[in-house]
């Protein structure tokens, strides 16, 4: 997601920036919604793909407001 894309809510930015913190993750792509938010992360090629989406989940559920619905994926196109 380009962060000078003035289309992106600020929600998505904060998302974005950071879920890109997490240990392993080197790009992130979030679509927000109606029913919920999805996060899709590309894992660096010498990280382990479970264990950075384990963090990035971790992450995410701190984030999460009430009963938002979030979740979270591997980006697999380039």
């Amino acid at each position: 997601m380009d962060t000078n894309d003035p289309t992106q809510s600020r929600k998505s930015r904060r998302i974005e920036e950071a879920v890109l913190e997490v240990d392993g993750v080197v790009a992130v792509r979030i679509w927000e919604l109606p029913d919920r938010v999805e996060v899709g992360i590309r894992v660096a090629p010498i990280d382990a793909a479970p264990d950075v989406l384990q963090r990035a989940r971790e992450l995410i559920d701190a984030m999460r407001e009430g009963d938002e619905r979030w979740e979270v994926g591997l980006l697999t196109e380039p």
